[in-house]
């Protein structure tokens, strides 16, 4: 930045005096414990339900520590469900955690069958036989 870039813009900022004691509170500062302390938030969550929060700013961090625990819950409930209980299409058949095993022991060393043809496919379908009898009673 230049010097008079920087001399414009101290002369800017004098002109309004509001601009710097202005603050937005934005929710760029955080308060209470971090994420991964999961004790203290644990202590928190538990508050939720046991004690009425005094203010707005403590009633937001018992609902930031209960959504840890809330969230952690619902995604278990959800796989511990698919597990007991899972759909019948096959795909899920196919792609679900109890056939992991199969497909890594299919990917990594099994004797699959190849996906392009080795030799030609003999059918036993006279198909000459077939269009001149459809084709006969059909006129």
């Amino acid at each position: 930045m230049s010097l008079l870039a920087a001399a414009a813009r101290a002369r800017h900022r004098a002109a309004f005096p509001a601009a710097r004691i202005a603050k937005r509170h934005l929710g760029g500062s955080t308060t209470g414990p971090a994420v991964t302390d999961l004790a203290a938030n644990f202590r928190i969550a538990c508050s939720f339900f046991t004690k009425p929060a005094i203010s707005y700013p403590a009633f937001k961090q018992q609902c930031v520590s209960l959504r840890i625990f809330t969230f952690a819950g619902v995604c278990g409930g959800c796989a511990v469900g698919l597990m007991l209980n899972p759909p019948k299409s096959s795909y899920w058949i196919r792609y679900s955690p109890s056939y992991w095993w199969s497909n890594l022991r299919l990917a990594f060393g099994g004797n699959a069958e190849p996906l392009m043809l080795t030799e030609k496919v003999e059918r036993k379908t006279d198909v000459p036989y077939l269009v001149g009898h459809l084709v006969r009673h059909s006129q």
